[in-house]
């Protein structure tokens, strides 16, 4: 029996699917992460914990400390517990406890609370993921409809990046479950070309049916610009989370998913077919 974290949420939504699909058995975790009794009920029976649940999407510090940190231990603590096999936690690439930059930072601490658990885990640190309903690519191409006639390039646009699309994601994150050789192991996953921003945003566009002005927004003023606009929000689209993208290059070797799994994840431009849906100027109000 799989127990998954996190279930409703971006990836959850993709790989509860795929988990369906190749017959496994596993269940949704319902109840506060820093629930024990709850953990301890649903917890029985488990051999394996998926563990996706987080608070990045709130961008907020302190629902970081609380979610992401603190619920993992005590995640941790009753799979001990209940004598859980193995645990699979997503994290991403660039994740270090000593990190200058937050999410990263609580990323590193995350991964040294699963290192530390005793439980036989397996890590697969990712890229930017990229899919239906992402706080990615829709944010990037629905700030844009609102930007008009412009489309914000921040630093120019010079950043690489290598997205990879979130259902080769989940698929790696099953294909896991069997493969005793990447038990108490680290790996990080990502798309298999680099594109610069700049670039990304014009196929991003292009898909979308828009036209925008390219506007170079110097690295210096980025995060005070995002702060001033919509720290006020209660759920913001942009946080500083999103914005530390343009600082910390987010690449990892071209074959890494193919060398590691077998096959060969999707080009970003194969899987936007999305960004053409009606309503999606409104989606930065519904974070």
């Amino acid at each position: 029996m799989i127990l998954v974290t996190g279930a409703t949420g971006f990836i959850g939504r993709s790989l509860m699917a795929q988990l369906e699909r190749a017959g496994k058995e596993a269940k949704a975790y319902d109840g506060r992460i820093k629930n024990n009794l709850a953990l301890r009920e649903q917890l029985e029976g488990v051999d394996t914990v998926i563990h996706l649940a987080g608070a990045e999407s709130r961008g907020r510090t302190r629902l970081l400390q609380q979610v992401d940190i603190e619920g993992t231990k005590r995640l941790i603590e009753e799979s001990r517990r209940a004598h859980v096999t193995r645990l699979l936690v997503p994290s991403r690439v660039g994740a270090d406890h000593h990190s200058l930059h937050t999410l990263l930072q609580a990323k590193g601490e995350v991964e040294q609370l699963v290192r530390q658990s005793g439980i036989p885990y397996t890590i697969l640190r990712s890229t930017s993921l990229f899919g239906h309903g992402d706080l990615f690519t829709e944010l990037i191409v629905s700030l844009a409809i609102w930007t008009w006639p412009f489309v914000w390039l921040p630093g120019g646009g010079s950043v690489l990046m290598q997205p990879l699309w979130v259902e080769d994601y989940a698929r790696c994150l099953i294909n896991s479950l069997d493969r005793d050789d990447l038990i108490n192991k680290t790996v990080s996953l990502a798309g298999e070309e680099q594109i610069r921003y700049r670039e990304m945003v014009r196929q991003l566009l292009t898909t979308a049916n828009r036209s925008r002005i390219p506007l170079p927004i110097p690295m210096l003023i980025l995060h005070p610009v995002s702060r001033a606009l919509f720290r006020w929000w209660w759920r913001p689209p942009i946080t500083h989370y999103f914005v530390d993208r343009f600082f910390v290059p987010e690449v990892a070797e071209y074959d890494s998913v193919l060398r590691i799994f077998g096959f060969r994840p999707a080009r970003l431009s194969e899987n936007i077919a999305y960004l053409r849906r009606p309503g999606l100027r409104w989606r930065i109000f519904r974070w």
